[in-house]
């Protein structure tokens, strides 16, 4: 079986070349960057056997991710049985963790799976990352008193766990399991999409497995979702699809999977 590590650019050609991820995983895993800007990056992708994907820019994060599932499909031969993983630019991990994690999830047959992320290189500040399912007045909340109840404290969970969602910065998939979902729901132009996909699969009873021993460090900087800018919006717009939008989403989909 084969793994095929899918990764989006937002301008990231810089921290890609810096931190190294990429070039190490390409030793043993199938990685794919899509551009979603132009940028110069595919010189360095074609010294360090990285695919590249440099068209069709500007998409949302979960119609770039569809689109690398797609190429990897079409292009590089992935099969159902292989699996599919979807990562952050910003995120840094050993190619053992993913080694351990593709092991497991064979094992135990699970069809999607999240990590242990971390804000720092000694692993001691957690990545909030592990949710219970938020409902409208969760995302209220977290705008207007800055708590957000949906958090999983990560410090209570020692061996794997069946978890509400995980953050779209790791996902892994068996490759069948994200056909069968559809991939992500492209109506998410950015936040949410992570949420949404783990709903559907908890919907078909296959949750997301959190693995709390596999470990990687995000260097996550977040956009500022100052009231009314562009990212407070799209966030506002994806809180709406996800809240109201659920119940006859989650039955199309359905019904179009058999």
């Amino acid at each position: 079986m084969s793994v095929f590590i899918a990764v989006v650019s937002h301008g990231h050609a810089d921290l890609i070349k810096k931190l190294g991820t990429l070039k190490c995983l390409a030793k043993e895993f199938n990685v794919v960057v899509k551009n979603n800007k132009p940028e110069d990056i595919e010189s360095y992708c074609k010294e360090n056997g990285i695919s590249l994907i440099d068209k069709s820019y500007g998409l949302g994060f979960g119609e770039n991710n569809n689109c690398i599932f797609e190429y990897c499909r079409s292009d590089l031969g992935m099969k159902e049985s292989d699996h599919f993983i979807c990562l952050n630019p910003d995120v840094k991990v050993g190619n053992d963790q993913i080694s351990k994690l593709i092991e497991l999830m064979i094992l135990d047959n699970i069809k999607i799976a999240g990590i242990n992320l971390y804000k720092d290189s000694n692993y001691t500040v957690y990545d909030n990352s592990v949710r219970d399912f938020p409902q409208f007045f969760d995302f209220a909340s977290s705008y207007l008193s800055k708590e957000n109840k949906t958090i999983i404290d990560k410090r209570k969970i020692v061996n794997p766990k069946k978890v509400g969602w995980i953050a779209g910065s790791f996902l892994a998939f068996r490759a069948s399991h994200f056909e069968n979902l559809l991939g992500f729901n492209e109506r998410f132009f950015m936040y949410c999409e992570d949420i949404d996909i783990c709903y559907r699969s908890n919907e078909i009873n296959e949750p997301i497995t959190y693995f709390p021993n596999i470990k990687a460090l995000h260097l996550a900087q977040h956009s500022n979702r100052k009231l009314f800018s562009m990212h407070f919006l799209w966030h506002v717009k994806s809180i709406l699809i996800y809240c109201f939008g659920k119940k006859l989403k989650v039955k199309s989909r359905l019904e179009k999977n058999g």
